[in-house]
């Protein structure tokens, strides 16, 4: 397999890294990661990836993937004329587009190489979709099955170092906290020779480390006694308690005491406190109990996707020691994994006979890996191995699924869109399922259609319905009795206005070796971008979650 033309580009909320299976590419001045931050200059122009040079006080714009999390179209930047709202897509453009020059200069140039974007696991096909359009106008080539949920690349990152023996099956616990986001996944890996990666579940929330440092700089604001919103400019000692707040808790990954010693210019005399590792952990624990929960549900979506899987009922019965028993390694990966609280609580949670190592351990030789390489660089790493395993299934399809009729369509499932939610599994319910009706699609009362299939995989995609072809399957149109529902192990069930159809997604857990060589073929050859949808008529798309 030719692995060496890929390259991994991991578009953080904190940091931007590239890597190829060689290793990383240095991006920035004295690191290997460049800041995804975007600086605004007098003038207005935009400079990203710059180091918080002091010329951009105040006409800085952080965390800008959060956008695509958040669902926000714009960031406001304060600038001398006042404030604007800048388009967030424009900022993560010129954040990837300096990536991407900044490696070129390195000799990596990711126009000749097959790109591999790494994402949240609680993105949702939407959300993939415009992580793919800005890194196109960025200039970076890349296709919806090349898009890897953050969490699967640590793994494999994981995976390629320690290279441990997989004729069994071997059971991860992926827990990725980066700046935007947790990301847990877990994963099975079998197969010697080539090995395949087959993705149970994957999940996320936004409480990571943007959350803890909103916390420790609120904490840090009440010991100061301060109210920021009393101060002569409350947004430049924002932006001041931000940047105490990261200090403190990066110093405190190896210290017990940070001192704080905010300027009195700003916030006036006597804003010197010290801040612990005490009261660090304590603002941390609600982050970490939410953190928990959503390794809980994991589990348990994870035991849905399983072919053997029993009813929803029976696995929300499943004490959580039996989920918790049946792993064998957590792989800790990102930045927020260097804090010792959150091995601390991993380790109380999990059983004694289960591993909990990072993802990618600062043990490189040369003096620059040793300071920037780490747990947060697992995602790129993984990104750039991808192509050693021989598959990895996801557990999300790689699908559209259309419905048609006349001179329209609805878009019933788009691919990668979670099948099942975090909070659907921990609060339960007797069917845990993807499900769009009749009214959410707006369909007529009466007609047929058909629905359609589209594949992101380059391989042609094996479903049935009613004992047919899930592509082309006739639909019985009825805006009150149509319901399309997908299970997370793969079962389909329509409801039309004829009546009621049960079928399967084939191949929606991994068969060993079964496609291996024709996959590899297809992955090694120049990267393409998607090909549009076509239809000799106008499609009206309509969000899957009603945005």
């Amino acid at each position: 397999m030719d692995s060496d033309r890929y390259v991994g580009v991991d578009f953080g909320t904190t940091t931007t890294l590239v890597a190829s299976p060689g290793g990383l590419v240095q991006l920035g001045a004295a690191t290997l990661a460049m800041p995804s931050l975007v600086g605004f200059t007098d003038n207005g122009s935009v400079v990203a990836g710059i180091e918080e040079d002091a010329e951009y006080a105040g006409r800085v714009v952080r965390s800008i993937k959060r956008a695509i999390t958040m669902g926000q179209a714009h960031a406001r930047v304060e600038l001398p004329d006042g404030p604007r709202d800048v388009r967030a897509d424009d900022l993560m453009v010129a954040v990837l587009r300096e990536a991407a020059r900044r490696a070129g200069a390195r000799s990596v140039d990711l126009d000749s190489a097959h790109v591999v974007v790494g994402c949240p696991a609680m993105w949702d096909g939407q959300q993939r979709r415009r992580l793919l359009r800005v890194a196109e106008e960025a200039g970076i080539t890349v296709g919806l099955a090349d898009l890897i949920d953050e969490p699967v690349a640590a793994g494999i990152a994981w995976l390629s170092r320690r290279r441990p023996d997989t004729s069994a099956p071997l059971r991860i616990v992926v827990f990725d906290m980066g700046g935007g986001t947790l990301d847990v996944a877990v994963l099975d890996v079998r197969g010697v020779s080539a090995r395949d990666v087959s993705v149970l579940a994957a999940l996320g929330n936004t409480f990571a480390g943007d959350a803890l440092d909103e916390a420790i700089a609120e904490d840090i604001e009440e010991m100061v006694g301060v109210d920021v919103e009393t101060l002569p400019n409350p947004g430049r000692a924002r932006l001041r308690l931000a940047d105490t707040a990261r200090e403190a808790k990066l110093a405190l990954t190896a210290d017990t005491e940070f001192a704080v010693a905010l300027p009195a210019r700003i916030f006036g005399p006597g804003a010197e406190v010290t801040y612990t590792r005490d009261r660090l952990e304590a603002a941390f624990k609600p982050i970490m109990d939410r953190a928990e929960e959503t390794v809980i549900a994991a589990l348990r979506t994870a035991r849905l996707t399983e072919q053997a899987a029993g009813s929803p009922h029976e696995i929300r019965r499943v004490p959580v020691d039996s989920l918790l028993s049946g792993v064998d390694v957590v792989v800790l990966s990102g930045g927020m994994a260097r804090i010792p609280y959150v091995t601390t609580r991993l380790r109380a949670l999990f059983p004694a006979q289960t591993a909990i190592e990072l993802a990618v351990a600062t043990t490189e030789r040369s003096t620059l890996e040793q300071l920037a390489l780490g747990p947060e660089c697992a995602v790129a790493l993984g990104l750039a191995h991808a192509g050693e395993y021989g598959r990895i299934n996801m557990y999300r399809p790689a699908l559209d699924i259309w419905l048609e009729w006349e001179d329209q369509a609805r878009l019933v499932y788009q691919a990668y869109t979670p099948v099942v939610l975090p909070w659907q599994t921990l609060v339960g319910g007797s069917d845990l399922r993807y499900v769009r009706n009749g009214l959410d699609l707006e369909l007529p009362r009466h007609g047929t259609g058909r629905l359609r299939v589209t594949s992101y995989t380059g391989t042609r995609v094996r479903a049935t319905l009613g004992g047919r072809s899930l592509d082309g399957f006739p639909v019985a149109l009825n805006e009150q009795k149509f319901e399309f529902s997908l299970y997370p192990n793969g079962r389909l069930r329509l409801v039309d206005g004829g009546g009621e159809y049960d079928g399967q997604i084939d191949d929606w857990h991994i068969m060993v070796g079964a496609d291996h060589a024709e996959r590899v073929a297809r992955l090694v050859e120049p990267r393409q971008p998607d090909p549009p949808v076509e239809y000799p008529f106008n499609i009206e798309r309509v969000d899957p979650f009603g945005r």
